[in-house]
């Protein structure tokens, strides 16, 4: 009786039957005659979606979140979506736009082909636009408004940008000491002329008065006894205004920005009080509120890294003294173990052995303030135990370092580091491997301990959108390097001092695309060279060589995937690195699962990549069939910290094979030979 009742009750009525019989899945939409406006544009306005293929639909069955369910027509929500493309259109300045539409119903089949017919007509552009309510502004504010406006006469009309316009002229007179000014969506308007089909734009604005900064107030959340070590002067250095300048809401912005990321709070907030209207006063109260952060702090440390490339783990213990000696300075100290070779606990750090590790011991002074709080400061000292497939180094690093903030996207970095470097080949390290040049360099290496003083200079510019997974924008960065001329001026008073001179050149670029609007499809790509060479002395000094912390090399998580960690070279043993490098990158990443908008799921991405590059012993090495091939398919998950990375990549051409006739994919077996060498890169945050 139980299983009888069971059945009946999940048994569809006959109303229920009947209506799935005149439900109809959308299988296709089209659109014909859309010649200025792209296909995903315009189904972006439609609320109605072409029905799933059998692979969502086999994942919908086993788990909703996993795949879509069916689409079905609805004939309300269908009319609602033409009416929405014709506003859309419409707002694009295409006001004679013309829509019909066929429905293609298959009875046999239970679905409908969906057709947009448009006739687009004439899009009409800007004849004029007017600014209003700038009659009392100071002229430098207008010159900036009329700056690199959003619209111009004679572009076509876009409502959207009319709207982005009226918010970049509030923002400039915000910024200009007006912080109460507001667009005036009343006395605003866009007016399509009938006798042109053209459009008038008035922008309307109320400016109110013009403010300056004046008295700034300055509290500790809570109030403690830290007060007396966090004075009002630490806080001071990182406003970007002062007392008695103009009004401005980016440099308050900035400002809170400076304190959140001086390292000595928890949380730093600007509030600000402008005068009411009627009152006299032009100058603005600025209210700092700060919350300090522990002085003292002690703390374990468990460390996932993808550094060279690979996935590192590793653990630690560091301490932080915060305000040390005040003026917001940072002391802090650290010691470190990671280690590549995970699975199994070998002699991390033996010669005879093939493990790869780091373990280090550093101090760090950082100081927030140098002359302006554009410029940072840092000094640290090392010692590091560095442990790689084929040699150990043990490294002694002193390092000073100046970072500054030349505008809102371009950073600069200088580094002078002194570094001494002892280094001992490991016992399975073979000279027949090698070319006479890398046992040269190494025999140099180990015979005596390499003292170098490398100054560095990195400028950077960072136009991307987000720190963890950009979807537009770029990232270039130049780096230059010169080692050896301060102890070539000092080798007259220690004229036995081991050192090598040589220069360091190197350039990146990454840029970023959302071939979607809505981020669900990125398209990246990366670009990356470097040269290096030993000039003056050195350059015929066969006992002097560059120290391998500075060598190029090529492989890992993020390079060539197709090859494990520094296990690709043109020339040589690639663990020894190279002089030349070159490679780039290209990625499409999709968020397959983001409809769901479940904070879940959403949060996958599905990558598909090519990888290109190698490296050579020296410059004059190069050869264009040297540059080795990689392609293959990666796992991203979204996460606070970072995309957590899976990637699998495989060898399309593989200069380096000794059998000529299996370069190329296409030369090899793929199961047996292909997909079995190819390599699986775990790491955190994008590739590039």
């Amino acid at each position: 009786m139980l299983v009888f009742l069971f059945v009946l009750a999940n048994t569809p009525t006959l109303a229920q039957q009947r209506e799935e019989e005149r439900r109809y899945e959308v299988n296709s939409i089209e659109f014909e005659g859309n010649d200025v406006l792209g296909i995903s544009e315009l189904l972006a306005q439609l609320a109605t979606k072409e029905t799933p293929g059998f692979l969502n639909k086999f994942l919908y069955d086993i788990w909703d979140r996993l795949g879509r369910k069916d689409e079905y027509f609805d004939g309300a929500a269908f009319d609602e979506d033409v009416e929405r493309l014709h506003r859309h259109y419409i707002d694009k300045g295409f006001s004679d736009v013309q829509i019909d539409t066929v429905l293609r119903f298959s009875e046999e089949d239970k679905c409908v082909n969906i057709t947009f017919l448009i006739q687009e007509g004439y899009r009409a552009i800007i004849d004029s636009v007017i600014y209003k309510g700038f009659l009392h502004i100071a002229g430098t504010v207008w010159a900036g408004i009329k700056d690199d406006p959003k619209i111009e006469k004679g572009d076509p009309f876009d409502r959207v940008l009319v709207e982005e316009e009226a918010t970049r002229v509030r923002e400039i007179l915000r910024n200009e000491g007006y912080p109460k000014a507001e667009f005036v969506r009343d006395s605003s308007f866009a007016k399509r002329v009938l006798s042109t089909g053209n459009y008038s734009i008035v922008l309307a604005f109320d400016s109110s008065k013009r403010y300056w900064f004046g008295r700034i107030e300055i509290a500790q959340e809570p109030d403690s006894l830290r007060r007396e070590e966090i004075t009002d002067g630490i806080v001071i250095n990182q406003l970007d205004y002062e007392p008695g300048q103009i009004y401005s809401e980016s440099s308050r912005k900035e400002s809170e920005r400076n304190l959140n990321r001086v390292g000595i709070f928890d949380q730093a907030r600007i509030l600000v009080t402008v005068p009411a209207s009627e009152d006299t006063s032009r100058f603005v109260t600025t209210h700092v509120f700060v919350r300090p952060r522990d002085k003292h702090e002690f703390a374990p440390e468990i460390l996932v890294s993808d550094e060279n490339g690979t996935f590192n783990l590793g653990t630690g213990i560091g301490y932080a003294n915060r305000n040390f000696f005040g003026g917001a300075r940072t002391f802090s100290t650290r010691l470190r173990f990671r280690t590549q070779t995970i699975g199994e606990f070998p002699d991390y750090f033996e010669t005879n052995s093939d493990a790869v590790s780091n373990v280090d011991l550093t101090f760090e002074l950082l100081q927030p303030y140098i002359f302006t709080n554009t410029i940072k400061g840092s000094w640290s000292f090392s010692v590091i135990l560095d442990k790689q497939k084929l040699y150990r180094q043990e490294i002694i690093r002193n390092k000073f370092g100046f970072t500054s903030r030349f505008t809102d996207h371009t950073t600069g970095f200088l580094d002078w580091t002194l570094q001494s470097v002892r280094l001992r080949r490991n016992a399975s390290f073979r000279e027949e491997q090698a070319t006479q040049e890398q046992i040269s360099e190494l025999r140099a290496q180990e015979n005596e301990v390499q003292f170098n003083s490398i100054i560095s200079f990195t400028i950077q510019r960072d136009r991307s959108n987000d720190i963890f997974s950009p979807s537009a924008g770029f990232v270039h960065s130049a780096t230059f390097e010169e080692s050896g001329l301060l102890p070539l001026l000092l080798k007259k008073a220690q004229p036995d001092l081991p050192f090598t001179q040589f220069y360091r050149v190197s350039l990146l670029g990454r840029w970023y695309f959302d071939l979607t609007g809505d981020r669900f499809s990125v398209f990246a790509f990366k670009l990356k060279g470097g040269l290096e060479e030993k000039y003056g002395e050195s350059r015929s000094d066969t006992t002097r060589a560059i120290p391998q912390t500075h060598r190029f090399y090529a492989g890992g998580g993020g390079s060539v995937r197709g090859w494990g960690s520094r296990d690709l070279s043109a020339t040589g043993v690639p663990e020894f690195g190279g002089d030349l490098a070159f490679e780039g990158s290209v990625e499409l990443r999709t968020n397959v699962l983001k409809s769901l908008q479940d904070d879940l799921l959403d949060k996958i991405w599905i990558v598909t990549f090519l990888d290109f590059g190698n490296v050579w012993g020296k410059a004059k090495a190069f050869q264009v069939q040297d540059i080795a091939v990689a392609a293959g398919i990666g796992l991203r998950y979204d996460t606070f910290f970072g995309p957590f990375r899976i990637d699998f990549g495989f060898r399309v051409y593989d200069p380096g094979e000794r059998d000529p006739g299996k370069r190329w994919i296409t030369q090899r077996k793929f199961f047996g030979e292909t997909i079995k060498g190819g390599s699986v890169h775990v790491g955190i945050g994008h590739a590039f």
